[in-house]
């Protein structure tokens, strides 16, 4: 299967305790079966501590302190997990933070979401328009009809944005990130519609020309309506009241 990724992607790299917004806090981390297997394996003052961390009622995940941060986050917002263990260690929802995929018959499309900061702020200050680039794979791909026309659509879409700077690059996340589901519900309008109206949301606001406050305001509406599936199904419905 070939992967895609923006132009921009090996850009990223998380900030670690630089971050204003960390991940670690503020959500819940579920555990999946591998990670979970091996921590069990730890052993040691840590993998105790690690144990004690973990429930395994409903889906295993870690269990928040009382200030919703993840147990295993220390006080220079650095996980704990990943200094005693390395990146390896991390879950599956940890080492895919903030990415998302898009899937297509023959091909696996990679962003970054806007509800990281520092993702944010990589997307939004790229010098260049949104442009894909294979990281992996080298396999012929045969498009379905439907993927044809949502190609099709998308780029006429991108290359008629008449906005330049942060956001062009805010409107081509977008159209990026939402528009590939038509294939799953066949809401291509809807979706289309939503896009317009989720810029108009986070740019509209935008008077003070800095990036930082397009970066904050993209983030925000990233955390509140990207990320919580009921809130967004309401969103491309049609009711933003």
């Amino acid at each position: 299967m070939n992967l895609y990724v923006p132009d921009y992607y090996p850009a990223f790299h998380c900030v670690a305790s630089k971050c204003r917004h960390t991940c670690c806090a503020g959500w819940e981390i579920d555990i999946d079966e591998e990670a979970l297997a091996r921590y069990a394996t730890l052993g040691g003052d840590f993998g105790r501590r690690v144990e004690r961390s973990i429930s395994r009622e409903g889906e295993p995940h870690f269990i928040l302190t009382e200030d919703e941060r993840c147990p295993l986050l220390n006080r220079d917002n650095l996980c704990d997990l990943i200094l005693h263990e390395g990146e390896d260690a991390l879950c599956q929802i940890c080492r895919d933070h903030p990415r998302f995929r898009n899937y297509f018959s023959g091909r696996v499309e990679m962003g970054l979401g806007l509800v990281c900061e520092e993702a944010a702020r990589v997307i939004l200050s790229w010098p260049g328009s949104l442009r894909l680039i294979r990281l992996e794979g080298d396999e012929p791909e045969t498009p379905t009809e439907d993927e044809r026309y949502l190609f099709a659509f998308r780029e006429k879409w991108l290359s008629s944005i008449e906005e330049t700077g942060p956001r062009a690059r805010l409107m081509e996340t977008l159209i990026f990130r939402h528009l590939s589901d038509a294939l799953y519900d066949g809401r291509l309008e809807e979706r289309a519609d939503f896009i317009r109206r989720a810029f108009e949301e986070i740019a509209g606001g935008w008077t003070d020309g800095r990036l930082d406050t397009l970066v904050e305001r993209a983030r925000v509406f990233s955390d509140t309506v990207e990320y919580d599936d009921e809130e967004l199904e309401r969103r491309i419905g049609g009711e933003d009241d």
